[in-house]
């Protein structure tokens, strides 16, 4: 009889030997979506968890794999203000700078 000790060997006969090769398809996409990413410095992440179940006289042991590929580059916040049940882009102080407004004889510059 053939006792199995390294984990590694354990994690080859796993999924009847198709979970290497879901290891390296994942690491794979991973790999190209950071070369892909516009940003300098990015993260990827492939998870291995190993789920070991005892059944009576036996052990399972379950493999799942998780992939999490950069994030994409997110969009920036834009600042509104509440101004009459709706969104104003103008700052409340603002909102009288804007728009004609009337000039008072003597503050006329005549040059």
């Amino acid at each position: 009889m053939r006792v199995i000790i390294r984990f590694l060997e354990t994690v080859g006969l796993l999924g009847r030997g198709k979970l290497e090769d879901k290891l390296n398809s994942e690491q794979a996409r991973i790999l190209e979506a950071l070369e892909q990413h516009p940003e300098d410095k990015v993260e990827g992440e492939l998870v291995l968890k190993v789920k070991y179940v005892k059944l009576g006289d036996r052990i399972d042991v379950r493999p799942s794999v998780d992939a999490k590929l950069p994030k994409e580059k997110a969009f920036t916040s834009t600042t509104f203000w509440p101004l009459e049940n709706g969104l104003s882009v103008q700052h409340p102080s603002q909102i009288d700078m804007f728009g004609p407004r009337a000039v008072r004889e003597g503050e006329r510059d005549f040059a």
